[in-house]
């Protein structure tokens, strides 16, 4: 055959391959497309947008139309080359001495495969792939028409394969993709991360963006004021003690209880005891009181703040799961969990629960929650739930009655008992230990 045969069957090839590479940057390109960045051009009017936009939503039936592309002209491309090694290379390799018929024959076809194969994948996969993550959505839209017409022409076929793919799905018990949540939570983390080392997001941005997933997560234990740290009153006292004590706490709502603090009555509100007084009457107490919301230890703190809005209350009490109390929670102790700590004017001391030193080493609340201690880079492992707070953990390690001065060595830290009251650990120094001294405790 003619010089002129070659070059026309070589050009068919290279066109086949070009076409692969389409199908090859369309796939790329439709799936890495930022969805947020597809649906505005799409609100904008911008149909191949909207085209895009249904195949992300149903990805089997472009994928499928894809493969099939692919495979038609990778099969062309196929025989076109071995139509070349047969009419054009082995005759030229049969014409020189000392070659062997049956070596020609694997020489003519080994060189059509590697000359193919290297082809096929620059212009084939690799540069069109490329090319696809970088100008993802131009490309998507840019393709998005010609596939969707090639999906329509091809239905039949495509829907047979479509529904073969999730036959042999189901039967691995594999979920179907396109139903799945196409973004994960550690992923949006991740971006959040990124933003914020990249300076996309500001410091304080990024802290409320945490602060909302870790909200979701967290149950009323772990944001509550405990039991031994509440300040309640109990329902026969006098009206000058009672005056007396809710001046020096300072708060605008206590519990109030009968015979003990396990036994919650009612709520008492500051506001009530201000009118009361208003009106030149003694106060008693019982008069007053608000019935009190009762909620369980375990119950998320997402849940309770819309049982709080809804039962239009700024309070609970926290009951474990006897019934004894376990601790109180405000609207206030759960918005902190997102947007950090927050203080008033009557609020006194080192800073909240943790005080840092110049030297680098904290004082650390002991009722603060091993939630609390690892977002400080103190990494405590709760082991088989005997403890969630840091005086907790103390406590298991010591096995005893505490007493201020003593410590523990966990990791690469010195944890040492700096204040207790009645044995209760209050306060726990928290520190560095030298590479010398952490080697001396191994």
């Amino acid at each position: 055959m003619s010089a002129e045969g070659l070059v026309f069957e070589a050009l068919i090839i290279l066109i086949l391959i070009i076409i692969n590479g389409f199908f090859s940057s369309a796939e790329i390109a439709i799936i890495s497309a930022k969805r947020s960045i597809i649906e505005k051009l799409a609100k904008d009017g911008n149909l191949s947008a909207s085209i895009v936009s249904q195949m992300k939503e149903n990805p089997d039936r472009f994928l499928a139309t894809v493969q099939v592309g692919v495979t038609v002209v990778s099969t062309c491309a196929s025989v076109l080359g071995g139509v070349i090694a047969s009419e054009h290379i082995k005759p030229l390799l049969h014409s020189i001495p000392y070659i062997p018929e049956q070596l020609a024959d694997l020489l003519a076809l080994g060189a059509i495969v590697a000359i193919i194969s290297y082809v096929s994948l620059v212009i084939g996969e690799l540069v069109p792939k490329h090319l696809a993550l970088r100008y993802a959505e131009r490309i998507a839209c840019f393709s998005a028409r010609p596939v969707n017409y090639i999906s329509t022409l091809t239905d039949i076929f495509v829907k047979f394969l479509t529904r073969s793919t999730s036959a042999v799905m189901k039967v691995l018990g594999i979920k179907d993709t396109a139903k799945q949540v196409f973004i994960s939570e550690e992923e949006i983390k991740y971006f959040i991360r990124e933003g914020r080392a990249t300076g996309i997001f500001e410091e304080t941005e990024a802290q409320l963006l945490h602060g909302i997933f870790e909200f979701a997560d967290k149950t009323v234990k772990e944001v509550m004021v405990p039991k031994h740290k509440i300040s309640a009153i109990e329902i026969d006292t006098p009206h000058d003690e009672m005056l007396k004590f809710i001046s020096e706490a300072g708060f605008s709502r206590y519990p109030v209880f009968r015979d003990s603090t396990d036994r919650i009555v009612g709520i008492l509100f500051n506001k009530d005891v201000f009118s009361a007084l208003e009106k030149g009457r003694a106060i008693e107490i019982k008069s007053i009181l608000r019935t009190p919301y009762f909620v369980p230890n375990s119950i998320m703190i997402s849940k309770l703040l819309r049982e709080l809005q809804r039962r239009k209350l700024h309070m609970a009490v926290v009951v474990d799961e006897h019934g004894d109390l376990d601790g109180l929670v405000t609207i206030e102790d759960i918005l902190e969990e997102i947007v950090g700590e927050i203080e008033d004017e009557y609020d006194v001391g080192a800073g909240g629960p943790v005080e840092r030193l110049r030297d680098g080493t904290m004082i650390i609340d002991a009722s603060a929650s091993l939630g609390d201690l690892s977002n400080l880079g103190i990494e405590i492992e709760e082991e088989a739930e005997e403890y969630n707070t840091l005086a907790g953990f103390m406590l298991a390690k010591l096995q005893r009655i505490p007493r201020g001065g003593e410590f523990v060595v966990h990791r690469d830290m010195r944890l040492t008992i700096v204040d207790v009251e009645q044995n209760r650990i209050m306060k726990v120094k928290v520190e560095p230990l030298e590479a010398g001294q952490r080697k001396a405790k191994a």
